[in-house]
């Protein structure tokens, strides 16, 4: 299975905490101390018939979630691919799939 995260079952709070994951381009990075911890990956994925479409905004929540986990305040780099058809791969009848780097950002 992918590794998704059913974001309307987490905690409001957990919620919340990972919409205030900042996404970060160059510019905004420049002249700011920061560390990468890790690549993360987010995958929106429509599993089953009936299930909601894969979107990116639940692709980039999903980058969000991970790079929450991984400790990190921010993400840097954002990719997302062109929404996929069927795959073997993930199991999905579509999905999207966004990279990013974790990153924590000196305040």
């Amino acid at each position: 299975m992918v590794p998704v995260v059913d974001m309307d079952t987490i905690p409001p709070q957990k919620r919340q905490a990972v919409d205030a994951i900042q996404i970060y381009n160059q510019a905004q990075l420049q002249g700011t101390k920061f560390r990468v911890l890790n690549l993360v990956e987010g995958i929106s994925c429509k599993n089953k018939v009936w299930d909601h479409a894969a979107t990116r905004s639940n692709a980039v929540s999903q980058a969000r979630y991970w790079a929450l986990e991984l400790g990190a305040n921010g993400i840097t780099n954002l990719q997302c691919d062109h929404p996929r058809g069927t795959t073997t791969t993930y199991n999905c009848w579509e999905s999207i799939t966004c990279t990013a780097e974790a990153i924590v950002v000196e305040r």
